[in-house]
């Protein structure tokens, strides 16, 4: 069986000392000079720094399945009814990167990004007599966290050139305040070996071990979702899922990108949420990414912004896609 390779990455900067997630640096600072070369080792990586999480415009949210899916835009089919949500950053991104060395020739990146704007939903119902919708929008601040590790290859003189990242953690994302965090992802692709994730921001890959599969490829994601909200809101009817997940994948510089909605399957011991979807490959040959999203159902079905503000979580990841 092909060994699944995997590596979850997810524009201006703004070089400050942020506060991570769990993750705490030494008091090692690098020279000015080292610091420079590891921030243009950086900068160089736009894998590194993409995210993927503004839909730029509203007219991208009701699009699930572009053409080049084989799918449709499900904004413009006859569905009885529908929700779609996304999100437009109304600001630029803020980003922040600590360095520390760990030794001469070894340093860690802590990486954060935080985006400000509106989650907007747009809902659709119709029947055989009337057509209604509704729009309502909320504030959103979504905070992305990844860690890279960083070596000194060779000592030239010149640092520039001495330092290459050795590998980089998937990135975790999240809503100030947030009651739902996905506490386990399962990756089951068709032909390849199955990957379990528990901590995306202790999950390391490098360019030897990226999430690569071949066109068309078939994969099934599991998502199992903690939500200690004191105002569960539970949809659809017949089920216990108290948040929407869905998959975003696809992404890239382009703008191009496509969104799977995975569907609730049940509860684990501990009460948590299990929901599953499926994913075809169907990207030509090169890097995308993909973003796991999950958002309270509350605050994707009540307008209410006090009572329901913004409230997600998400992972995200490049993955390559190859001939065979």
């Amino acid at each position: 069986m092909r060994k699944l390779m995997i590596l979850f990455f997810g524009v201006s900067l703004l070089w400050l000392v942020s506060c991570q997630r769990n993750t705490t640096g030494n008091d090692n600072q690098p020279d000015a000079e080292t610091m420079a070369a590891i921030q243009t080792v950086l900068e160089d990586s736009a894998d590194i720094f993409y995210d993927g999480l503004d839909d730029q415009s509203e007219d991208n949210i009701d699009v699930d399945n572009p053409s080049w899916t084989g799918g449709v835009n499900l904004g413009k089919t006859a569905a009885k009814s529908r929700i779609h949500f996304g999100r437009i950053a109304s600001h630029p991104e803020e980003r922040s990167i600590q360095i520390t060395l760990d030794t001469d020739s070894t340093a860690t990146a802590y990486i954060h990004t935080k985006f400000v704007g509106r989650f907007v939903v747009h809902k659709f119902y119709a029947d055989s007599d009337s057509v209604a919708f509704e729009k309502y929008t909320k504030p959103m601040t979504h905070e992305v966290q990844r860690i890279v590790h960083l070596r000194k290859v060779r000592d030239t003189g010149k640092p520039r050139q001495d330092w290459k990242i050795k590998d980089v953690s998937m990135t975790y994302g999240a809503s100030p305040n947030n009651t739902v965090e996905i506490v386990k992802l399962e990756v089951m692709p068709s032909g390849y070996d199955s990957v379990t994730v528990t901590d995306p921001l202790d999950y390391f890959m490098n360019g030897s071990n990226v999430f690569s599969f071949a066109r068309f490829t078939k994969i099934k994601l599991r998502v199992t979702v903690s939500n200690t909200t004191a105002n569960p809101v539970i949809y659809p009817e017949g089920t216990q899922a108290t948040e929407a997940v869905r998959l975003i994948y696809g992404r890239n510089r382009k703008g191009h990108f496509a969104r799977s909605w995975f569907k609730w399957v049940g509860q684990d011991a501990n009460g948590n949420n299990i929901y599953e979807g499926d994913w075809t490959v169907y990207q030509f040959r090169g890097m995308h990414h993909a973003i796991i999203d999950v958002v309270d159902n509350g605050t994707v079905l009540d307008p209410d912004d006090e009572k329901y503000p913004y409230n997600s979580v998400t992972w995200s990841t490049p993955y390559r896609v190859t001939i065979f």
